[in-house]
């Protein structure tokens, strides 16, 4: 079974992968572990609403009132108070709706220069390296 559902269907008593957050990494993860493995059955679990049909989601011109305070997409979750910032709540602001930020962002992204990944000297996440997956993930 494969597709958008809004309950878990019956008879559904296990699955191979939970992915939790259908955000952008999340639904990524999915299709990735699906492509190398047809047969592996995986869940993705959003919390967040169905907005599949939402013009203000479908077309990104229009996502600008979701960033607003309270848009009806957005997640807010206040700090404790921090004592570095004289005793203030910081509020952090995240999507709740399937696509995550990119949903509601007008899909936009900035990548890194090269020396930001250079610069950590890890084998597998040099620019080069990481170049050909950013490249994939462009629309």
């Amino acid at each position: 079974m494969g597709g958008v559902v809004k309950q878990v269907p019956d008879g559904l008593t296990e699955v191979d992968i939970i992915i939790a957050g259908g955000g952008t990494a999340g639904c990524v993860v999915a299709s990735r572990l699906s492509d190398a493995d047809p047969s592996l059955s995986i869940l993705v679990i959003e919390c967040g609403q169905d907005n599949r049909d939402d013009p203000t989601v479908v077309h990104p011109i229009f996502s600008f009132g979701h960033m607003a305070p309270g848009g009806k997409t957005m997640l807010n979750y206040p700090s404790i108070k921090e004592p570095r910032t004289a005793d203030r709540i910081i509020n952090t602001a995240t999507a709740g709706l399937l696509g995550g930020g990119s949903a509601i962002n007008m899909s936009t992204y900035q990548r890194p220069q090269r020396f930001d990944y250079d610069s950590w000297k890890v084998p597998g996440w040099s620019t080069d390296e990481l170049l050909p997956f950013m490249k994939k993930a462009r629309l």
